[in-house]
C-alpha cells in the first residue's frame, strides 16, 4: 500500500473510532499525571480508544506520551488500524524521544496490518543504535520473525544472534533458540561464513554448532563426540537438555546406514553419458566420506523382474535410482518393493506416499517457485513472464503463474516467443514503446516541417519485473533490447532469469550484455567457496565436460550424501542440507525441494548475491 492510500485509511480509521467514542457515555477516569519523557503504562482495563481521547486533553510532548500508551493498548487489544494511525503520525514527531519509542510500535503496527513493504523499509533504514535500550530486544524479535516468514534466513539469523547475545537465555523469548536453530540450519555454507565477520564468542559458538551438526549428521557417535567437545569449549552455552529441540531430536534418530547400496542407472542406451556423470558424482561423494558402504551399479535398462533379482542377489539394503521417468513410475508403484529408495526423478502426484520412498530431481519448477516467493517478498504486483516456446520453459512459466495466483495475486502477463524478431515485437508491445513511437510520428506530422521536434519514446511504468525463461543465446539477445527500450528517465526495470539462461563459458564481452540480470543457479555451477576444492579435482578429470553432465555429477554427489540425512529430514522438515545442487529440504510427500543460489551480472562479471 502506498502513502497516498495509507493516509486516507488512517484518517477514516481515526474518524470512525472517535465517532464511536463520542457516542459513549462520559465517565470520570482518574489519570496519572504525564511527566515529560516518562510514559505511564496503560492498565488492562483502559480501552485504547479511551486512551486516545484522553491524550487530546494534553499538549505537546505530554500528549504524544499519552498517544504512545494508546498505541500500545491498541496493539494489545488488536485494534490494529488505530495502532497504525497513531504510530504513523508519531513517526514524524518533533520530539526525538517520542520517535525513538515509537519505532518498535510502528513495526508491530505495520506487521499487524500486513504492511509488509513498509515493515521491510523500516527494518532496513533504522540503525539499531537509535532504539531505546528497553525496546531493542522486542524490535530484534519482531524483525527476526518477519525475516523468517519471508524465508530470508540470513537476515533472520543475524537478528536472532544479536537477540541471543543480549538475552543469553530463553526466559523472555521461549522459542528463541528453536527459531535461531531453524534459521541457521537453512543457511548455505557461504552464509554461515558471512555471519562470522565481527561475531562475538557466543555467536561463534552457535555458528560452530551449526557446522558440526552438518559435518556429522547421520553419524551418531561422531555427532555425540563433537557435541561433547563443543560443550567443553563453550561452557557458557546451553547444556545438553537446553539445546534446540530439533538438535536434540537429531541425536535420537537412527539414520539410514546401508552397507550395500544398489544404484540403478541407464548404463546402456542413449542415456549412458548421463548415467556415467551420475556415477562419477556418487563415487566422488563416497570416496570423500571414506565410507565402508559398497556401491553396486546395476543397469536399469532391464525388466523390473531382472532388476529385483539383481538387487536380491547383491543383498542391497538401500537403492538409489532409477533415473528415467518410466522406470521410476514402474518401480515406485510396485507394492512389494522392499528397499528404502531415493528415486532420481520427481514423484507422480497421483500415487500415494510411501514411508521409505524419496524423490530427488533437478526440478525446474523449484526455480519458478523460488522466483515467485522472491517477487512476493519484494511486493511486486505486476510481473511479466516471457518464455521461449519449448516444453520446459513453458512448463516453468505455467508453474510460476500458478504459484503467483496461489499467493493471492491476479494472473501475471504471459508471453512466448520462438525467434529474435518475435522477441523484439513482444518487448515493444509489452513496454508500449511502439505506441509511443506512433504518437511521436503523429505529432510530428502536425508540426511544421521547419520545426524540429525533439522527443523520445516512453515505456510502461506499471511493470514491476520481468522473469525470462530462455537459453543463454536468447537471453543475451533479450537483455540489451529491454535496456534500450526502457525510458532512460524511468526507474530501472529488474530482469530475472532461471538457470536455463546461464552458461559458464561466457566471456567478458558477452557478460557485459547481461549486466543487471539476476538468476537462480545451483552452487556447483557458480563455483561457490564450499565446492572450490572439489571443482578443482573435477576439472582435472573432466576438462571439457558438457554443462548438463556437470549438473548430473553434482546431483550424484548430493544423492549419496542425502542417504544419511533422509530419515532426519523426514522427521525434522526444517532441516536443510547444503548440497552442490542447492539447499535441499524434504517435503511432506517425500520429495526433495531445492532452493538455489542467486547470482547477478554486474560490471561485466558474474557475482554471487546473498539476497537479491
Amino acid at each position: 500500500m502506498n502513502s497516498s492510500k495509507l493516509k486516507p485509511l488512517l484518517f477514516l480509521s481515526l474518524c470512525s473510532l472517535l465517532a464511536s467514542c463520542a457516542q459513549q457515555p462520559q465517565t470520570t477516569v482518574e489519570r496519572p499525571a504525564a511527566v515529560i519523557g516518562q510514559e505511564v503504562p496503560a492498565t488492562k482495563a483502559e480501552a485504547a480508544a479511551d486512551l486516545y481521547q484522553q491524550a487530546r486533553e494534553y499538549q505537546g510532548e505530554a500528549r504524544q506520551i499519552h498517544l504512545l500508551r494508546a498505541a500500545r493498548a491498541a496493539l494489545a487489544q488488536q485494534q490494529y488500524p488505530l495502532a497504525l494511525a497513531i504510530t504513523h503520525t508519531l513517526a514524524t514527531s518533533e520530539y526525538s524521544l517520542i520517535r525513538q519509542r515509537n519505532i518498535v510500535l510502528l513495526l508491530q503496527a505495520y506487521l499487524a496490518n500486513n504492511e509488509l513493504e513498509r515493515a521491510d523499509a523500516l527494518l532496513e533504514n533504522t540503525p539499531l543504535d537509535t532504539l531505546p535500550q528497553a525496546d531493542l530486544s522486542d524490535y530484534l524479535w519482531q524483525g527476526a520473525q518477519f525475516y523468517a516468514k519471508q524465508q530470508r534466513s540470513l537476515a533472520a539469523s543475524r537478528w536472532l544472534l544479536q537477540l541471543d547475545q543480549q538475552q543469553q537465555s530463553t526466559e523472555n523469548y521461549a522459542q528463541l533458540w528453536n527459531i535461531l536453530w531453524q534459521q541457521l540450519t537453512a543457511l548455505s555454507p557461504a552464509n554461515l561464513t558471512a555471519l562470522r565477520t565481527n561475531a562475538t564468542n557466543r555467536q561463534l559458538a552457535w555458528l560452530n554448532l551449526a557446522e558440526l551438526s552438518r559435518q556429522n549428521i547421520g553419524q551418531q557417535q561422531a555427532l555425540q563426540q563433537a557435541l561433547a567437545a563443543w560443550h567443553q569449549r563453550y561452557p557458557q552455552m546451553p547444556g545438553p537438555d537446553a539445546l534446540p529441540e530439533a538438535l536434540q531430536q537429531l541425536l535420537t534418530l537412527t539414520p539410514y546406514q546401508p552397507s550395500r547400496i544398489g544404484i540403478l542407472l541407464p548404463l546402456s542406451g542413449n542415456f549412458r553419458a548421463h548415467a556415467k556423470a551420475l556415477q562419477y558424482g556418487l563415487i566422488s561423494a563416497a570416496s570423500a566420506q571414506q565410507t565402508t558402504a559398497q556401491l553396486i551399479f546395476i543397469d536399469s535398462q532391464q525388466s523390473p523382474e531382472q532388476i529385483t533379482l539383481s538387487l536380491k542377489q547383491q543383498m542391497v539394503d538401500f537403492v538409489i535410482g532409477p533415473l528415467l521417468r518410466d522406470q521410476v513410475d514402474m518401480i515406485s508403484q510396485q507394492a512389494d518393493w522392499p528397499w528404502p529408495t531415493l528415486f532420481l526423478n520427481s514423484r507422480d502426484p497421483v500415487q500415494p506416499k510411501r514411508e521409505d520412498h524419496f524423490f530427488y530431481a533437478l526440478s525446474l519448477e523449484d526455480e519458478a517457485s523460488q522466483m515467485a516467493a522472491l517477487f512476493q517478498q519484494k511486493n511486486y504486483q505486476r510481473p511479466v513472464v516471457i518464455s521461449a516456446r519449448n516444453n520446459i520453459s513453458q512448463r516453468m512459466q505455467q508453474h510460476f503463474a500458478a504459484q503467483w495466483q496461489a499467493m493471492g495475486h491476479s494472473a501475471p502477463e504471459l508471453y512466448q516467443f520462438s525467434a529474435k524478431a518475435e522477441l523484439e515485437t513482444i518487448i515493444s508491445e509489452l513496454l508500449e514503446t511502439d505506441i509511443s513511437q506512433n504518437r511521436i510520428r503523429s505529432i510530428s506530422s502536425l508540426v511544421s516541417s521547419k520545426t524540429k521536434l525533439e522527443a523520445e519514446p516512453h515505456s510502461r511504468l506499471d511493470i514491476d519485473a520481468i522473469y525470462l525463461l530462455a537459453d543463454p543465446v536468447q537471453t543475451r539477445l533479450f537483455k540489451p533490447y529491454v535496456d534500450v527500450s526502457v525510458n532512460q528517465t524511468a526507474p530501472r526495470l529488474p530482469v530475472y532469469a532461471s538457470s536455463r539462461s546461464f552458461s559458464a563459458s561466457l566471456d567478458s564481452n558477452e557478460q557485459r550484455d547481461l549486466n543487471g540480470l539476476t538468476f537462480t543457479e545451483m552452487p556447483w555451477m557458480l563455483g561457490e567457496q564450499s565446492s572450490v576444492q572439489l571443482r578443482e579435482q573435477y576439472q582435472q578429470l573432466f576438462t571439457d565436460q558438457d554443462e548438463i553432465l556437470q549438473r548430473l555429477f553434482a546431483m550424484g554427489h548430493d544423492a549419496y550424501q542425502l542417504i544419511a540425512r533422509l530419515k532426519q529430514q523426514q522427521h525434522l522438515p526444517a532441516l536443510v542440507f547444503s548440497g552442490l545442487t542447492g539447499q535441499l529440504s524434504l517435503d511432506q510427500h517425500g520429495s526433495i525441494v531445492r532452493r538455489l543460489s542467486w547470482a547477478s551480472y554486474r560490471n561485466n562479471r558474474l557475482i554471487s548475491v546473498q539476497e537479491p
